[in-house]
């Protein structure tokens, strides 16, 4: 009896223990999980609050960090604890167009009135330019090329007896090339054309430098009958010959023209002009020849009236661009 009473007290006890040991488990089981579910929406260090929407780390250890509505993305270690991450601007957002790339560098801006200034002057051309030819076609090309050598010397010669200096007459072009006709043939590919070649034409082209206008029609005259048929004047251009003397006179023209134009300025907007802070000559031109047509006509033993060439004038443009400060 004494021993059946011990063994009761002792069941009861070991059940106890097992029930506390199972609530035990099922407390710590919940609390990990709340732990766990916490971490899964805390945003990495340096992250902004607020932005983060889902936070994953790789094994290597790289953190990307994205939010689906507010368009910030990071990855890597890029970006410090603590700093922002700034996201990028929006399409369609207004962007700064017409500074220059000298204004956003060290801090200066734009700020001053800009201007440009233009001179042009007219000038009396002094200085002729005229392209004198030769061309020869003949069945051979030794044929060709002997027709248009001697009537090239007769030209020079003549250029030569007017006043032009050997100096002054350059070669720009020598060329031989065949002259051809399509033919119709028949042979074991059918009828067909193909080229044949019915001669040779040879041209040879000097630039003749006439520094005395007055001059010009009798050098123009004599080329064309030493010349005869074989001759072809292509072109006459007008030019000066040092347009450097004009250089001071038309860039104090342009300059003149940039400070009138940013005083009107200054004045209808009701500021005061200041001292001139940048100037560039943005464009210039050497006189550019006029062309002119020239009349192939042969002064013959004075049976022919001379050539009429008017020489005219020509142009020397500058433009310069200014900038000037705003004093008040």
């Amino acid at each position: 009896m004494s021993k059946t009473k011990f063994r009761k007290p002792t069941a009861w006890l070991l059940v106890a223990a097992i029930a506390v040991f199972s609530l035990a488990a099922v407390a710590c089981a919940d609390t990990a999980s709340d732990t766990e579910g916490t971490n899964e929406g805390s945003p990495v260090i340096g992250a902004p609050s607020g932005v983060v929407g889902n936070v994953s780390t790789s094994s290597i250890g790289s953190v990307s960090v994205s939010n689906s509505g507010g368009g910030v993305v990071a990855s890597g270690y890029d970006v410090a604890a603590g700093e922002p991450l700034i996201a990028p601007a929006p399409y369609g957002a207004p962007v700064a167009y017409g500074v220059p790339a000298f204004a956003s560098q060290g801090g200066s801006t734009n700020s001053g009135i800009w201007v440009t200034g233009q001179a042009t002057l007219e000038i009396p051309a002094d200085v002729a330019q005229i392209s004198i030819g030769v061309e020869s076609r003949e069945i051979t090309v030794s044929e060709a090329r002997q027709n248009a050598a001697e009537a090239m010397d007769s030209v020079l010669e003549a250029i030569k007896a007017n006043g032009v200096s050997e100096d002054d007459i350059v070669t720009t072009n020598f060329n031989i090339y065949p002259q051809t006709v399509w033919v119709e043939v028949s042979d074991s590919l059918g009828r067909h054309s193909e080229p044949r070649i019915t001669g040779y034409t040879v041209t040879n082209t000097v630039q003749v430098t006439v520094r005395d206008i007055d001059n010009l029609s009798p050098v123009v005259d004599t080329a064309a009958t030493a010349g005869g048929d074989l001759i072809r004047t292509n072109s006459i251009q007008f030019t000066v010959d040092d347009s450097s003397v004009y250089g001071q006179q038309i860039r104090q023209i342009a300059a003149a023209d940039a400070l009138a134009k940013a005083d009107v300025y200054a004045r209808a907007m009701g500021v005061t002009l200041g001292q001139l802070v940048y100037l560039t000559e943005i464009g210039s031109s050497v006189p550019m020849a006029t062309s002119a047509p020239v009349m192939e006509m042969a002064a013959m033993d004075g049976g022919f009236k001379s050539s009429p060439i008017s020489a005219g004038d020509v142009n020397l443009s500058v433009t310069v661009q200014a900038v000037f400060a705003i004093a008040g």
